[in-house]
């Protein structure tokens, strides 16, 4: 970070706690969940540049480098096409909304300074700067509790949620007084603060499940709670007493008197609001201080790059609605979820927050693209259903306590390219909705639908659905594995083409459904390709399960299927039973061979693989793998860019014998 004096009251610890190599011995709170975040080291512009700097500039300067403008919304109302605006690291405790565009030739940059890591803040700068005189002890309070200092009216506002449908009354419709309306995190890790429902759960001391889920009090972690009476903030850092938390229970400072935090109130304002623009590139910022209101919130927009940003919190992280050729790259959004933070938490007693939101106004949103990013730590992770052409690739995303990837229901005209991804622990990787009774079409565009392909998708680290009942001190209940494919409400699936794909799970998915539910599950009004996958299992060789006597319209083949403890000792032909029922006779109707007929029970052979889902994985195919050559062709339209570098017929899984792994996430780390 360039070296600057520090003004303006700004604490040196500020810029400190920015550096992301830091030391976890100097966090006095929790230590990191992932990464901090990093300054960039972009070249300067050769165009028309000016500055900004939250410490040192005045918005009476004139913008240059001598003399930098402070906020950031003075200072982005004075671009125009060609132009780049500096931000000097520091924090802008302010909510931005950008409003003028630049050209196809001369687009508007924003972005951090060389070496500098601006911040946006939406949230409250005492909590951060003076700590020590923000908080007192709360009269008659729990052991720990402290009440805010100040007061803040203007939090309870009742603002209309604009962010997302089921936001709106999932789950507080009827019940707003109910709505969090302080959030935050700690600022020196910026590991998530609890938003609490009620004041009786701040103050509990029981961490187990109640016998009755609608009732009782549970202590969630370290946390806020807004008291609408008398507009106070109250917050609670105790120690977690459950066992089996081991090194997910909080054990930091206890007094908030003595912890910068980032602290918001309020719902529906955004951090950074992007409405009606074209041609802009943000670069290199870190946003942070939003409530129950989106982050980042694209509307009406074109042309729009956002590069290299550190996103923390928000409902969503990112809002994109009737918006055209946006593209995110390289950027993390972490959310909500805090290592103590399990789906019981959230959904029942916290904000049950989304990360990525596509909303449905006209214009449809179109053209999207999202690569190299990392998506982690949250609740429900995306709502894409209303797109046409996304491509989600390249991509790192993990730890979702509930939905994964919301593509559905079935709709007639969307593409949605889903590849080249390293997907995690998701209670259901892909998710499906009825927002609207019988809302799905009959026919469907040939080439539309969902193709997934060439992904990772790794589910055996679980997440932390529900509170155990009872002492577990094995940790067992934070590794639930969940679904693979699932729903609510019974919609009418998307059409989907699921090939070169490698999925590892430690247990059988529900009912032990073919080819992890793709072989099986909801195929009515719909159709399903799912060809040249790995699929991989701890426990025993995934079966051949499916219902009734009449077949869908499934295509499939060339998938090897394997488990590691029973794979070995098998002395049965998992797929006789299929083969010798109705079912199989009629999946000719929709793949000529039949079901299973192109399918193989073998060992993949992987470089290195273990049972263990946090030990080392290599999974490159060695060159005596069954894989190898076990695919079936695939039609030329579907898009595959590894297609000319797999000699000789398809390999099956995600990479092809020879291929070396791509990188995913932030710059491919």
């Amino acid at each position: 970070m360039k070296c600057r004096v520090l003004g303006g009251g700004i604490p040196v610890w500020i810029l400190l706690l920015l550096a992301a190599d830091a030391a976890d011995s100097a966090v006095r709170s929790h230590p990191p969940q992932r990464a901090l975040p990093t300054a960039t080291t972009r070249a300067l512009t050769k165009g028309p540049a000016f500055h900004a700097d939250p410490v040192l500039g005045d918005d009476s300067n004139d913008g240059s480098e001598a003399q930098p403008w402070k906020t950031m919304q003075h200072s982005v109302r004075q671009l125009r096409p060609g132009d780049t605006l500096y931000l000097h690291g520091g924090i802008y405790y302010e909510s931005v909304f950008l409003t003028q565009s630049g050209t196809e030739e001369a687009p508007i940059v924003i972005a951090a300074y060389p070496g500098e890591l601006p911040v946006l803040d939406g949230g409250l700068r005492e909590f951060a700067e003076s700590p020590a005189t923000s908080w007192e002890p709360a009269e008659d309070g729990a052991p720990g509790e402290y009440v805010s200092t100040r007061t803040y009216p203007y939090a309870e506002q009742r603002r209309v949620p604009t962010q997302f449908l089921p936001g709106s009354w999932e789950p507080m419709w009827g019940r707003e007084q109910l709505r969090p309306l302080a959030l935050g995190h700690f600022a020196d890790s910026l590991v998530p603060l609890h938003g609490y429902r009620t004041l009786d759960d701040l103050r509990a001391s029981n961490e187990f499940q109640p016998a009755d889920k609608n009732s009782g009090t549970v202590y969630c972690g370290p946390g806020l709670w807004f008291n609408r009476e008398t507009n106070r903030i109250h917050i609670r850092l105790a120690h977690h007493q459950l066992p089996g938390l081991q090194e997910r229970a909080y054990r930091g400072e206890t007094d908030p008197r003595q912890l910068p935090l980032v602290v918001a109130v309020g719902f529906g304002e955004n951090v950074l609001r992007i409405n009606g623009i074209a041609h802009v590139r943000l670069e290199g910022l870190v946003l942070r201080g939003a409530t129950g209101s989106p982050l980042i919130h694209i509307y009406g927009s074109h042309d729009i790059h956002l590069d290299h940003l550190s996103v923390y919190g928000g409902f969503p992280g990112l809002l994109i609605n009737a918006s055209q050729r946006i593209r995110v790259t390289n950027s993390a959004f972490r959310g909500l979820a805090a290592p103590w933070s399990g789906r019981a938490h959230m959904k029942y007693r916290g904000t049950a927050s989304y990360q990525i939101v596509f909303r449905n106004e006209q214009p449809v949103n179109e053209d999207i693209e999202l690569d190299h990013c990392e998506f982690t730590d949250d609740h429900d992770f995306a709502f894409f259903r209303y797109v046409k052409n996304l491509q989600f690739h390249h991509n790192f995303v993990d730890n979702f306590n509930d939905d994964g990837l919301e593509c559905g229901a079935k709709l007639r005209w969307h593409r949605i390219y889903i590849h080249h991804n390293r997907i995690g622990a998701c209670l259901g990787v892909f998710q499906q909705h009825e927002i609207d009774k019988d809302e799905s079409p009959d026919t469907h565009d040939p080439d539309s639908g969902l193709y997934v392909y060439r992904n990772v998708i790794d589910q055996r680290a679980g997440v932390y659905y529900g509170l155990p009942a009872a002492a577990d001190p094995s940790g067992a209940f934070l590794r639930h594995e969940g679904h693979l494919l699932s729903d609510h409400g019974s919609p009418v699936y998307p059409v989907m083409r699921v090939y070169h794909n490698t999925f590892l799970r430690r247990e059988p998915v529900w009912r032990n459904y073919f080819l992890f539910g793709f072989g099986a599950a909801k195929l009515q009004g719909t159709e399903r390709d799912v060809f040249n996958n790995l699929f991989v299992q701890t426990d025993r060789v995934p079966g051949a399960v499916v219902l009734g006597k009449e077949a869908g319209p499934l295509r499939e083949g060339g998938n090897l299927l394997w488990g590691l403890n029973e794979g070995p000792t098998l002395d049965t032909d998992v797929f006789a039973r299929l083969r010798h029922s109705p079912v199989f006779a009629d999946s000719r109707r929709f793949y000529e061979p039949g079901w299973t007929v192109h399918d193989r029970v073998a060992d993949p052979r992987f470089v290195e693989f273990r049972e263990n889902s946090g030990a080392a994985t290599d999974l490159r195919l060695l060159e005596d793998s069954p894989a190898i050559d076990a695919g079936r062709p695939l039609p030329e339209a579907w898009p595959d860019p590894l297609r000319a570098a797999d000699a000789g017929q398809p390999d099956s899984g995600a990479i092809p014998f020879g291929t070396k792994p791509w990188g995913v996430g932030v710059d491919g780390r």
